[in-house]
């Protein structure tokens, strides 16, 4: 596995809205930072994390943090992360934006980062996000000083190889002066192409865009805009040595294609290059927070699809459905990459029915066995899918934020059942 060069490792990371903390586990796949503070105010959710990181401090609710005396207390966090609250972004709620009152609390995720200067901050969110608060993330990180690459990415994708699609929004943000690609100690010194030795140094080009250059590879830059570009067609300016105008580089570019539309800045770094007819495998509807208080097996959504606790009492042992379809190739996909097999779909019910089983939507996140569900943690099942539909896919982040810092792949390796 390779990690992140960050040095030092005291500070470790800090984790808000952290919940299962499989966000903070994608994390230290990545990097080898393990997590020395939570934030997490949700009864249940607390009691797991007492149990799984009994070293980590639960801040509690983050709107209730004396920040700066934090800060104060503890060396500076090399990382932070927050999968912050989605139900107002997502398309599934309400659709009031990043200023509903769950999603607002982007807001002191803001101020913690300004407060803490973690060198690093990965955050998550729906993808749904490009549209109802992007902007007012990038432009809080630019006001605090900090530089972020963004992209979206399915766990459903060949790259992750999930049995469910679980689009979401993955950022990697960090001081603008900071290359994230140094080590610590010498990122200050470092100058910018054409920048003296004495000078600021300033952040690699095109951070706030989306995906940047890897290291040690250049980063191509399109020709400025001229007067000249709208009084002719293609071709090349004497002014520029020879070079192309940008009216020449624009017809240059690639030809756009129907899969164009996939994952937005993703593109960029060729994940999502492949046609679209090349997906072959039927994907389970994706975890949801309600599906334990409020799932039944006959809840479906506008397109009348089966959300997951109505499809998965219609699964046969050949993970085939009532009407037809096959789930079989990706679940067989997701227990070559896990290396176990797939629990049974549902347990039975309080009246002798078949429902939802806790420990396949476990399996199904990629999380441990048990991690959830053991019995000696004492959550309800209505708790148990709460705090997994929350939660997000370990091999899915690990991948989104391994291939935003430009490393090599980073995703769990194989673990046992939590005893």
């Amino acid at each position: 596995m390779t990690h992140l060069p960050v040095v030092p490792p005291e500070g470790g990371n800090v984790s808000l809205c952290t919940g299962s903390a499989a966000l903070d586990q994608a994390v230290e796949a990545v990097t080898g930072l393990a997590t020395v503070a939570v934030a997490e105010r949700d009864p249940a959710a607390s009691r797991l994390l007492a149990a799984r990181m009994p070293h980590a401090l639960n801040l509690g609710d983050i709107t209730t943090v004396d920040w700066p005396a934090l800060a104060a207390g503890m060396p500076r966090p090399v990382a932070l992360t927050a999968g912050f609250p989605c139900q107002d972004i997502s398309n599934a709620g309400p659709r009031g934006g990043i200023a509903g009152d769950r999603s607002g609390l982007w807001k002191t995720v803001a101020h913690a980062v300004r407060v803490l200067r973690p060198r690093l901050v990965f955050l998550e969110n729906v993808a749904a996000i490009r549209s109802r608060g992007l902007d007012v993330v990038a432009a809080d990180l630019a006001a605090i000083g900090y530089d972020a690459r963004w992209m979206c990415l399915r766990a459903g994708d060949p790259e992750v190889g999930a049995c469910h699609r679980r689009d979401r929004w993955f950022a990697v943000a960090y001081p603008a002066a900071e290359n994230p690609h140094l080590a610590v100690g010498t990122q200050r010194g470092t100058t910018a192409p054409g920048q003296t030795q004495s000078g600021r140094a300033r952040t690699h080009a095109g951070g706030r865009s989306g995906v940047l250059a890897a290291p040690g590879e250049p980063l191509r830059l399109l020709p400025t805009p001229a007067a000249a570009d709208g009084t002719g067609g293609p071709g090349t300016s004497p002014k520029r040595r020879g070079g192309m105008n940008l009216r020449t580089a624009v017809t240059l570019l690639p030809t756009p294609a129907a899969r164009d539309w996939k994952s937005g800045a993703s593109n960029l770094i060729g994940t999502n290059s492949r046609p679209l007819n090349e997906v072959v495998v039927n994907l389970l509807p994706t975890p949801k927070a309600s599906d334990g208080p409020h799932g039944g097996p006959n809840q479906r959504d506008t397109a009348g699809n089966y959300y997951l606790p109505g499809q998965a009492v219609r699964l046969d042992d050949r993970w085939v459905a009532t009407n037809g379809t096959d789930y079989g190739p990706a679940i067989r996909r997701w227990e070559a990459v896990l290396g176990r097999p797939a629990p049974e779909p549902t347990e039975p019910g309080t009246k002798g029915n078949h429902r939802l089983a806790p420990a396949f939507v476990e399996w199904m996140m990629g999380a441990d066995a048990g991690w959830v569900t053991h019995p000696d943690l004492g959550l309800s099942r209505s708790d148990q899918l709460k705090i997994l539909g929350n939660g997000v896919v370990i091999h899915q982040a690990a991948r989104a934020y391994s291939l935003l810092l430009g490393l090599d792949q980073a995703t769990p390796g194989d673990t046992e059942a939590v005893a």
